[in-house]
């Protein structure tokens, strides 16, 4: 983005809001140059989100690998704060969008920004390989790998704190290979996850396990979605979660549950013992 005062921009005779994604006048909608009704009972929710964010209708195909991303990180309980923040909101008193709103902004770099780290990483491998020729896989990744080490960065989109073998990976790489198959995408990145899982696997000597966000991640190269939009991507899937459990809570009609339950042994203190101001 550049660094500009819009109101310097207007004044230069810029318009206010320069948009290519929409053209809405008296009984006209256009999205991308397409009329709504044409998009309407024709396309999909991920094909419209294609659209929408890069300009162009995925295959039918291609949409459908995307939404099998959207559903794979719907939910995952609880455990996960963005759920865990609405369902807490939900039983304070707020308007169920505030809550719904309370967990999507709990997502960011820590909880829901693995599969943007990992799609600038697999970019930056493939570039490197584009630029140097005589360079393979395998040594590039190994060059990554080093440089992450040297500088104190855990590779994202590998290791899960529950699952060692998480089904949503397996499932999601066998229908992307189908799409391999068939000629739809590449499945270069794939390959590329696959080849950074291995490599460390045999640095440190024990199993290690790729996660949704790294395989989303991949998968959303294959389709080239910028990085930067996997947060918002993330939090449209994860949202449907989050609207779930919300509703779920305020069904339940319990009334401020805290982060932990009210024990004593779940929260310690350790300032200063009692004291008091001088008189």
């Amino acid at each position: 983005m550049k660094n500009r005062s819009a109101l310097d921009a207007y004044s230069n005779g810029a318009v206010w809001w320069d948009t290519a994604i929409s053209d809405i006048k008296k009984n006209s909608i256009v999205l991308r140059g397409f009329p709504i009704e044409e998009l309407i009972g024709t396309i999909s929710y991920s094909q419209m989100l294609y659209l929408l964010l890069c300009g162009e209708v995925l295959s039918e195909k291609k949409a459908r690998l995307l939404e099998c991303v959207l559903v794979a990180g719907a939910d995952h309980g609880p455990r996960a704060p963005s759920i865990a923040a609405a369902r807490m909101a939900a039983t304070c008193g707020i308007s169920f969008n505030s809550c719904v709103a309370t967990g999507i902004n709990v997502l960011g770099d820590v909880h829901g920004g693995a599969a943007e780290k990992a799609m600038k990483l697999f970019y930056l491998t493939n570039s490197i390989l584009e630029d140097d020729l005589q360079q393979s896989l395998s040594d590039v990744v190994n060059e990554q790998l080093n440089r992450l080490e040297k500088e104190k960065e855990k590779l994202p989109g590998f290791g899960h704190q529950l699952h060692d073998d998480d089904p949503r990976v397996r499932r999601l790489y066998q229908l992307a290979q189908a799409l391999i198959d068939e000629g739809e995408i590449s499945g270069q990145y794939l390959k590329m996850a696959e080849a950074y899982r291995t490599l460390l696997e045999e640095r440190k000597k024990k199993k290690i396990t790729m996660n949704v966000d790294g395989v989303s991640a991949a998968i959303q190269c294959e389709l080239a979605i910028p990085a930067e939009a996997a947060k918002g991507i993330f939090a449209l899937s994860r949202g449907m979660g989050i609207v779930a459990h919300a509703f779920e809570e305020l069904q339940n009609g319990v009334l401020i549950k805290g982060p932990c339950p009210n024990r004593e042994d779940l929260v310690r203190y350790s300032g200063p013992s009692i004291r008091h101001l001088e008189k």
